[in-house]
Order: structure tokens, then C-alpha cells, then sequence
């Protein structure tokens, strides 16, 4: 072991000791899940050692939600691709696991990452033994890019990304980073700027390419006309009047949001709320507050008795349906951003050509939220009160509205593809792997 990597792993072995004791307290006190904890330290449950003993096995690591959303249609393409590999995919939080399972149905299993010190990664990859290990966006661990690479797997990263303050702290790994680059075979980056800097860092510039942001190819879904047409006659609405659809939203969003309604009411009189909770089970909740407060309310599942003159606020009781309903809405507002939640996935109602608000707190969504506003389809507001103002001003003028909408369809289509790209690179490691077993 280099001196760079008994460094390494001497630091991490003491953040270990220091750390192990709060997250056994969190599990015992707060009563977090244990699997959490017996995979971050490479005991893998013996399901998931016997799914994958003996199979070809692809890892793919994403850290948290926005790089699960990233991962998802590279996984969807590898299965289609390479249906005879069996995929493990990991996560380091709670939100990106949670996320992962919802949205990445090809993986075979999944599983925390493990922490980066040599014996467990080796523990854990010994269990694994992938082929290829597939790191997204950000995720350049020392141990377990050496360890897989000296148990024989080829290494990529995927739709890789250096933003401004990794550029910084990187400088600091010096022959550690210089090591890494050189173990991964394939570098393949979101963007020239990303590519640049890569490189400035001591990546080979032979294996390092730009392919783009795989994000963009996530399958958000389309609502055609007709879909649309049978949500205005179920839900009694009209095409002609102005319909915000509120999605993901949380405790004290609902709340902020009364004010939005009650005075675009006043100006557009045909106005329609829809209200779309991130949890179904608190619409009881939500639809006393709204009463409490003046506002005739009505559930989507009573949606069918709806007295369009008198009931304006429709609350969703329904799951899965959110995307469809984002598709005939005139705005769209992304809960969890007015409340230090950290935002929810805004590239969905970008996608399908809708112009999006948001609040300030974005920080699970950072890149998503800086396309959008680089892009113009995308309002950030700091308060109700903001919103309120940018809403009314876009109600009132359909004409700038129509024109973003037609922006928001073009970024998404103009950054679609890297999923296949990728997939392409993916296909060259494993032929070679191939080559050399021959």
C-alpha cells in the first residue's frame, strides 16, 4: 500500500472511530434501520449475497436523489442492452435509496454504500464481484475504485460532473487523485467545462469524453391530447381557465399557498388549485386548513361530484397521477422548496413544456435548478409573497408564457442522449472484458 493510501485509509479509520458511536446511538435511540448500518460496514444481508453469488454483476453507485434520478435511464438501457448481468445499486443516503427503489425498477438489489476503508470495500466486492462498476456524477472513492479495479472490474464514471468547490478540495488529494484517474477506464463527463477540468486535475486526456447529462433522458412521461381532454371532463374543468397545479408539496407549504390562492382569485376569477401533497395521508389535514380559512375544497377521488362554481381547490387523495396533472396545468409550483426541504424534481413539468416555481431551498435539485433558470423556464422565488407577484404576471401575459413553454420542451430535447452514449462506452469495456477471458 502506497503511502498516499495508508494516509487514506489511517484518516478514515479514525473518522470511524470518531463517527461509529452516532450512528449506533441513531440507531438505537432514534430507531433508524439497522440495515443501513450493518451495510455501511459490509455486512450485506444473505439475500442479497445470494442473489448475486456466482452471477455477472454490474454496480451502479448514485449518491443521493438527483444522481438516482441520473442513474436511472443508464440502468434502464443497461438491462435492456446486457439482460444476462445482474445489477447491484447503491446509495449513501436515506432520500437516494428511497428514491432509487422507487424509480430504478431494473436493479436487481440494492444496497449502502459501504464505507470507503480498505477491509470492508474488500469485504463488500469480494461478496459482489462485479464485472463493471458504474460511479455517477461525483463519486470518486479511493478504496473502492482500486479494490475493484485490482479484483478485476472495469471502472467508468458516468455523466461526470466537477463542480466549482470539488474543483477546490480535489487539489488537495494530490497523488491520490492522480492515482484514481488512472485506475478508471472511462471518464465520461456532463460538459465541456466538466471535461476541462477533469483533465486539469490529471485525468489522461485519452480516456476522458463529453457526453452530456443523462438526466435529461429520465422517462418523465407525456400527456397527449386525449389524456387531456378526459382529465378536463372528469375533473369538470375548462381548458380556457387558469389552472396551477401545486405538486410535492409539504407542512406549511399548504398553509403559505391560501394567501397564492385567495388573491390570484380575486383577479382571475376562474382560477383552479390544484393541490398535490407529497403525503396522501395528510389531506385531511389540508383540506381542514383550507375550510378554516373560507376555501370550499374537494377531493380527487370525489372529483366526479365536484361543483365547478363553488369548489376551486381540488385536493389530490390519489398516487401516481402527478405528471398527468402537471400536464394540463397553466403554472406549476415544486413543493419542498418553500421550506428547508430541499425541492423536488423540477425537470418533470420542465419536460413537459411547462414554465416551473420553485422556492429557495433547492439544495437536493442544485443542477436541475441552475438549468432551469440558465434556460429561463425555471422562477425562483424567496417568499409566497414573490410568488404570488411572477405568478399573477405570467397569468396575465399568455403570449411570454406560450414562448416558455416551448423553451422548456427544447432543453430538455437538446440535452437528451448521453443515456445511449454512455451505453455505447459501457458495451467497449465489457467486450474487452470479454476479450481477455478468452
Amino acid at each position: 500500500m502506497s503511502v498516499a493510501y495508508f494516509t487514506y485509509n489511517f484518516l478514515v479509520f479514525i473518522i470511524l472511530l470518531l463517527y461509529s458511536p452516532i450512528l449506533i446511538y441513531r440507531v438505537l435511540i432514534n430507531k433508524e434501520d439497522i440495515t443501513s448500518l450493518l451495510e455501511r460496514f459490509g455486512f450485506l444481508s444473505k439475500d442479497i449475497i445470494r442473489r448475486f453469488k456466482g452471477e455477472k454483476v454490474i454496480w451502479v453507485h448514485a449518491a443521493s436523489v438527483g444522481e438516482a434520478g441520473a442513474a436511472s435511464p443508464v440502468v434502464a438501457k443497461l438491462k435492456q442492452r446486457f439482460p444476462e448481468y445482474k445489477i447491484v445499486f447503491s446509495s449513501m443516503t436515506n432520500t437516494g435509496r428511497n428514491m432509487a427503489q422507487k424509480i430504478i425498477k431494473e436493479a436487481d438489489g440494492f444496497i449502502y454504500i459501504p464505507f470507503d476503508f480498505f477491509l470492508i470495500i474488500g469485504k463488500v466486492l469480494k461478496a459482489i464481484n462485479p464485472e463493471l462498476l458504474l460511479i455517477m456524477e461525483t463519486e470518486l472513492w479511493p478504496n473502492l475504485i482500486k479494490y475493484s479495479k485490482k479484483q478485476g472490474a472495469k471502472v467508468m464514471l458516468v455523466s461526470g460532473r466537477i463542480s466549482d468547490s470539488s474543483f477546490k478540495q480535489y487539489k488537495y488529494l494530490g497523488p491520490l487523485l492522480k492515482n484514481m484517474f488512472d485506475q478508471i477506464d472511462i471518464l465520461s463527463m456532463q460538459s465541456q467545462k466538466d471535461m476541462d477540468r477533469i483533465i486539469k486535475l490529471g485525468a489522461d486526456e485519452d480516456k476522458v469524453c463529453n457526453n452530456g447529462n443523462t438526466k435529461f433522458d429520465q422517462e418523465y412521461g407525456r400527456v397527449d391530447s386525449e389524456t387531456k381532454k378526459a382529465i378536463y371532463r372528469e375533473f369538470k374543468l375548462d381548458p380556457k381557465q387558469a389552472i396551477i397545479v401545486a405538486g410535492s408539496t409539504h407542512d406549511n407549504e399548504e398553509e403559505q399557498l391560501i394567501s397564492l390562492y385567495k388573491e390570484l382569485k380575486i383577479k382571475f376569477d376562474d382560477l383552479v388549485l390544484l393541490l398535490v401533497p407529497r403525503y396522501i395521508d395528510r389531506v385531511e389535514e389540508i383540506e381542514s386548513l383550507y375550510n378554516q380559512a373560507g376555501i370550499n375544497t374537494i377531493r380527487r377521488s370525489r372529483v366526479k361530484d365536484r361543483d365547478s362554481a363553488k369548489q376551486s381547490v381540488i385536493l389530490v387523495d390519489t398516487i401516481g397521477e402527478l405528471a398527468k396533472l402537471y400536464g394540463i396545468a397553466d403554472l406549476v409550483f415544486v413543493g419542498g422548496s418553500l421550506i428547508e426541504r430541499g425541492g423536488h424534481n423540477i425537470l418533470e413539468p420542465a419536460s413537459l413544456g411547462k414554465l416551473v416555481f420553485f422556492g429557495p431551498h433547492m439544495f437536493n435539485f442544485k443542477d436541475s435548478t441552475k438549468l432551469l433558470l440558465e434556460n429561463k423556464v425555471g422562477i425562483q422565488v424567496t417568499n409566497v409573497s414573490e410568488l404570488i407577484e411572477q405568478m399573477e404576471y405570467y397569468l396575465s401575459n399568455s403570449n411570454i408564457l406560450e414562448e416558455q413553454s416551448r423553451q422548456a420542451i427544447e432543453m430538455i430535447k437538446d440535452n437528451q442522449g448521453a443515456s445511449w452514449r454512455n451505453i455505447k462506452l459501457i458495451s467497449r469495456l465489457l467486450e474487452g472484458r470479454k476479450e481477455l477471458s478468452k
